[in-house]
């Protein structure tokens, strides 16, 4: 029994050894494949280790990154799941993100409280844009290339307890009309009520990577409205009634 439980011990030391050396090596090849693709340099913020013995069922090693000097593009780059040897990555919806975030700002500083903070985020399947695209506009990629893609419009408002809805509801309907009015085939609009002693600026800023609900936010958060296309919303009444309270 005593050598089987060692045989078991040194095969689980050879995974662990096997797991770490793969993840370091592949953070590397993730980094330069991206460096070399765009011709920039990248800061890592962040990595997730994938699986080595069950990468199609639970994902390959990946990545969080930024351009240097630029935190607010932060991406998605690592390995596919399905295809040895390639890579993915998701700088490009960033950058037309970030567009669509700087040529809404001022339409969106006119329906949202002062203090708000809000991010747009595309969603779109890599297999929809390539490299050649990086130039391009948002809005161009949209009208002649591709409607079949999510835009995510990701608010925070800060209120002292629970929020005055009735307050909010006409800035954040024209807000979800705005992100409508994009016309892709996919839309959604997410808020959080946030206590004004929170700082969740980073939240934002990573809404494109973090995947964290706003139930799951370790922060003093009152409630969140989330509507998309599927929601019938046709005035500020119907927006505001899909606000769940988050209960402490």
């Amino acid at each position: 029994m005593k050598t089987n439980k060692r045989i078991i011990m040194i095969i689980l030391l050879i995974l662990l050894v096997i797991g770490g050396t793969g993840c370091m090596n592949s953070e590397g090849k993730i980094l330069n494949n991206i460096e070399d693709k765009y011709g920039e340099k990248f800061v890592v913020e962040g990595k997730k280790e994938g699986s080595v013995l069950f990468p199609e069922m639970y994902g390959k090693d990946k990545i969080f990154v930024h351009p240097e000097g630029k935190p607010e593009l932060i991406f998605e780059a690592g390995q596919s799941d399905s295809q040895d040897g390639k890579h993915y990555d998701t700088y490009i919806p960033a950058l037309w993100g970030a567009e669509l975030t700087a040529s809404l700002k001022d339409k969106l500083a006119d329906q949202l409280p002062k203090d708000s903070l809000y991010k747009v985020y595309i969603d779109v399947a890599g297999s929809k844009y390539d490299v050649s695209m990086k130039e391009m506009s948002a809005y161009d990629y949209i009208k002649n290339v591709n409607k079949n893609f999510m835009v995510v419009l990701e608010v925070a408002i800060k209120t002292s307890g629970e929020p005055n809805l009735a307050e909010y509801q006409d800035g954040l309907y024209q807000s979800f009309e705005m992100i409508k009015n994009l016309q892709t085939k996919y839309y959604s609009l997410s808020v959080g009520f946030v206590d004004p002693s929170e700082d969740i600026s980073d939240y934002i800023r990573t809404a494109n990577v973090n995947n964290l609900p706003w139930s799951n936010l370790k922060a003093k958060v009152y409630g969140h409205i989330l509507v998309d296309e599927h929601v019938n919303i046709n005035s500020p009444d119907e927006l505001i009634s899909n606000y769940e309270a988050i209960k402490e």
